[in-house]
């Protein structure tokens, strides 16, 4: 860009020289934590399987209609039910969507065959899980990983022929 002629330069004005930069070192990941490749994210265990868009099942279930025992919490109930919603769907490969509660619900007691009948037990296992994490990993750890695949015609006959698809 050229100079204004109404603007008199002073000599501090003037570009300086400067130093050439060095060309930057080569970089690989040598902290702990830090990860290579999409192969060396760690899944399973106390990781977990991570799905896309888990946050959706607190969505769906805003409006849903959850049949409670006494002295249980309905935000504690949304937590467990988002929490197996969100491992089916993770499982599956894929974001949580309407189904996904219905099975949820069947498995943990809230509805199907035997909704309500183990509902003590339940609200022992829920209590207080919409604000420990803890909580619903272990709720998780109790769930049959096969029924958490299976569809919702399965999972109703299963609990109806006395299975108890959670430990809680």
């Amino acid at each position: 860009m050229g100079q204004q002629p109404n603007i008199d330069l002073e000599i501090a004005d003037l570009p300086r020289p400067t130093d050439r930069t060095r060309q930057p070192r080569r970089w690989a990941p040598r902290r702990a934590g830090e990860l290579g490749g999409p192969a060396e994210v760690p899944s399973g265990g106390s990781f977990g399987t991570p799905g896309p868009d888990a946050g959706y099942a607190l969505t769906l279930l805003a409006g849903r209609d959850i049949a409670t025992a006494p002295g249980e919490h309905r935000r504690d109930a949304v937590a467990a039910i988002a929490a197996v919603m969100s491992a089916r769907a993770a499982a599956m490969g894929r974001a949580p969507v309407a189904g996904d509660a219905d099975v949820a619900e069947v498995i943990l007691g809230y509805a199907g065959p035997a909704a309500g009948s183990r509902a003590a037990e339940r609200t022992a296992a829920v209590t207080g899980m919409a604000h420990h994490r803890h909580r619903s990993r272990a709720l998780l750890a109790g769930v049959a990983r096969d029924a958490l695949t299976a569809p919702l015609d399965e999972v109703a006959a299963r609990v109806a022929a006395g299975e108890e698809l959670a430990r809680f």
